[in-house]
């Protein structure tokens, strides 16, 4: 059970757990195959889990008047689990959504500026950009970290294609569900074996890294946001 298995360790390895499925009933298998079959299999591991290992944190440095920034290209929307901005001596919490109160505070389509930068949401425009709010009245600086939005997240999986390239996830849980996915394809009695191994090594992992993660997807309101103009309530009859 390890990280960072080389794709050569992990082609011999599911060819060893398929055992004679692959010598006898995968005549037309090719390498490319597998491949493509590891890759899957880690993939929808990745898409599954928010696993712990894998989180990082990249930071984007704000500019004045800049309302729109690309998401660094370690990270993707959907992942990102957690937002920040330096502002003074500490770190605050950037929540994700803006809507049209924070715009009635600070017009953003009219260039209205303020400091610090308290909301972001995704920008449906550009694939892999994100918008902040309210639109920075300030230069971000890298050496004193003022001005800086930090996003935390799982980092974007590492594409297996040569040889040398290494997993980011445990190499016998991959290769233990490719191998029941490819008995799978063959009919095979073992296949059923090689998923109940699969889902049983999956649970042991999940159980020792599971912890409480923050999500920024929530309804909170960063410090400093004061709503603008009559605040609607709805009442519900049943």
């Amino acid at each position: 059970m390890a990280r960072n298995t080389t794709l050569q360790v992990l082609l011999d390895d599911l060819r060893a757990e398929a055992g004679h499925s692959i010598a006898s009933n995968f005549g037309q298998a090719t390498e490319t195959m597998l491949l493509k079959l590891l890759n899957r299999v880690q993939r929808r591991l990745w898409e599954d889990f928010a696993w712990p290992f894998l989180r990082i944190k990249s930071d984007i440095v704000m500019q004045a008047g800049q309302r729109y920034y690309d998401i660094p290209s370690n990270l993707t929307l959907e992942r990102i689990e957690n937002a920040r901005f330096r502002w003074g001596n500490h770190w605050d919490k950037v929540t994700f959504g803006i809507d049209a109160g924070h715009y009635n505070q600070y017009d953003s389509d009219l260039d209205v500026r303020s400091w610090p930068v308290m909301k972001f949401d995704a920008y449906g425009t550009v694939a892999g950009q994100i918008e902040v709010w309210p639109i920075p009245s300030n230069n971000g600086s890298s050496t004193t970290k003022e001005g800086l939005l930090r996003l935390e997240g799982v980092k974007n999986l590492s594409a297996l294609a040569a040889k040398t390239d290494t997993a980011d996830l445990d190499d016998q849980l991959i290769v233990l569900f490719a191998a029941g996915e490819l008995l799978a394809r063959q009919k095979s009695p073992d296949a059923q074996i090689k998923m109940q191994q699969a889902q049983q090594h999956y649970q042991r992992i999940k159980a020792r890294l599971s912890k409480t993660t923050s999500v920024v997807f929530g309804a909170e309101e960063p410090r400093g946001y004061q709503p603008r103009g009559p605040v609607l309530i709805a009442r519900v009859f049943l």
